[in-house]
């Protein structure tokens, strides 16, 4: 068969799109912080019931109350707080076009807790219209916010993962061949597991644009990565949910002070919610070259490698061993790094 003069080979090579999977190292950090804050509203009652229940504490409106067992308007606001660090594990696909200077990240998936639990604080307030209770009396004054301590809690199960492709750009570093610098935005969703013994687990997926800002260079046996990675969301809403189911709760008397308990019903449903989060990591991946063009994996690149690329010619996903430089498709580029990796 007739060979491109290397010179030709060489040129072609250098506008050529290539791209790798990359995967974080055990030295990168991340810190993971945020605010999150729901609002419950509804009704508090007596859980008194005239057949079941006759013995039950009854609820009855403002100082003086009135007859019968009344509902009070309550609000709960729960707040969740976390600030962390942990070191994130997962890969992330990069492929550099110098015809375009530009860069593309597909396939980020990255684990921001495989070996770090997080610790968050939960905080409840309740505001509530004055009301008394009758079995046992007692005055509750309202309009007042009242702390409610709910405990430690985990975050656990958190997961970065890209949602859409991203591109951005690729700038070369004068003095340092095959070098660039890279600035690419890329849409993800943030997914992580909020764990408290009083409410449970509660699921969490946010929005976010994770901003890579960082640095590609190539060495003799591995290419680095080392790359800022942040992200911020900071948004609130009025959010509509069903009712939750009715929960009951024992509240201590307040005046009088005592020992005695109040039994009541709380019926809430989410109204609002909002999230204040920020990311900021330091980072570096990595990936481990192998011999370019050696698609059958037998030590050297021959006739054979070339039979297998013209075979699989046109679109091929990935793992995908004859597309030599991992941008989707294989064709006259991959045959180019083929030819100029030829080992007899």
């Amino acid at each position: 068969m007739r060979f491109l003069a290397p010179c030709v080979t060489a040129s072609l090579l250098v506008a050529a799109a290539v791209g790798n999977e990359y995967n974080l190292t055990s030295d990168g950090s991340m810190n993971l912080q945020g605010s999150l804050g729901t609002v419950l509203s509804g009704t508090l009652i007596g859980d008194w019931d005239e057949e079941t229940n006759p013995d039950g504490t009854r609820t009855l409106p403002g100082v003086w109350g009135g007859s019968g067992n009344n509902p009070i308007s309550f609000e709960l606001t729960i707040t969740i707080a976390f600030d962390g660090d942990s070191v994130p594990t997962g890969p992330l696909h990069l492929m550099l076009d110098p015809k375009t200077a530009s860069a593309t990240i597909t396939g980020l998936a990255w684990s921001v807790t495989s070996e770090t639990v997080l610790s968050a604080t939960l905080t409840g307030t309740a505001l509530y219209e004055t009301f008394r209770t009758v079995a046992p009396d007692s005055l509750y004054p309202g309009g007042i916010p009242i702390e409610i301590p709910l405990g430690e809690a985990t975050i656990n199960a958190a997961t970065i993962t890209q949602t859409t492709s991203a591109v951005g750009t690729a700038t070369p570093i004068d003095g340092q061949p095959g070098a660039h610098d890279i600035l690419v935005p890329v849409p993800a969703t943030l997914a992580f597991i909020v764990t408290n013994e009083a409410l449970g687990e509660l699921p969490m997926e946010f929005p976010i644009v994770l901003i890579i800002d960082g640095t590609h260079q190539v060495g003799d046996a591995t290419d680095f990565l080392t790359m800022t990675a942040d992200a911020s969301f900071d948004e609130a809403g009025d959010i509509p949910g069903e009712p939750l189911p009715t929960i009951p709760l024992e509240i201590p008397t307040v005046i009088p002070p005592g020992d005695e308990t109040a039994g009541v019903l709380l019926d809430l449903a989410l109204t609002s919610a909002s999230a204040e989060l920020a990311i900021n990591a330091d980072l570096t991946a990595i990936h481990q070259q192998s011999l370019s063009g050696d698609v059958n994996g037998d030590g050297v690149v021959d006739t054979n490698d070339l039979l297998a690329v013209l075979a699989a010619w046109g679109p091929c996903e990935s793992p995908c061993s004859e597309d030599i430089n991992n941008d989707g498709q294989v064709d006259v580029n991959d045959v180019l790094v083929l030819i100029a990796a030829w080992s007899t």
